[in-house]
């Protein structure tokens, strides 16, 4: 399966650091952004969340840069799953720039699925996990 495009934007002047590239501090921002548009996509929308129905919690996030980014450079993310476990899910987000296609940062998390009253882990709903297998990335 393919990546599904989970974010959109534009570098701004004020996420350069002192060395003339954007700082690690807006790679997480647009990450960010991209994981509340892919947990609406596994039906993990902002109202089922504050439902209380069921909670997330990031345990890890791993992240490797590859090319910088100046202010002006397009870029979007695109996310695929890693692995989708019970009460498990990993997942790949690939920032690129859009101008040349280069991938620029990637960033694997770890997300667990909780119970906000027990505040212990739960399984994913079975509707969240049906839609993560079908975005999920060839091993």
């Amino acid at each position: 399966m393919a990546m599904a495009e989970t974010a959109r934007g534009t570098v701004h002047e004020w996420q350069r650091d002192h060395m003339g590239h954007i700082n690690i501090r807006a790679y997480m921002e647009f990450f960010e952004e991209a994981c509340w548009q892919f947990y609406a996509m596994l039906g993990l929308t902002a109202s089922r969340l504050r439902s209380g129905e069921v909670h997330l919690a990031a345990v890890q996030q791993n992240i490797s840069y590859q090319k910088e980014l100046y202010p002006g450079d397009t870029i979007a993310v695109r996310t695929g799953v890693l692995e989708m476990r019970e009460k498990v899910l990993r997942f790949r987000h690939e920032l690129f720039n859009t101008e040349s296609g280069d991938v620029c940062s990637t960033c694997d998390f770890t997300v667990v699925c909780l119970d906000p009253k027990a505040r212990k882990s739960r399984p994913f709903p079975s509707d969240s996990i049906l839609r993560a297998n079908e975005l999920r990335l060839p091993s």
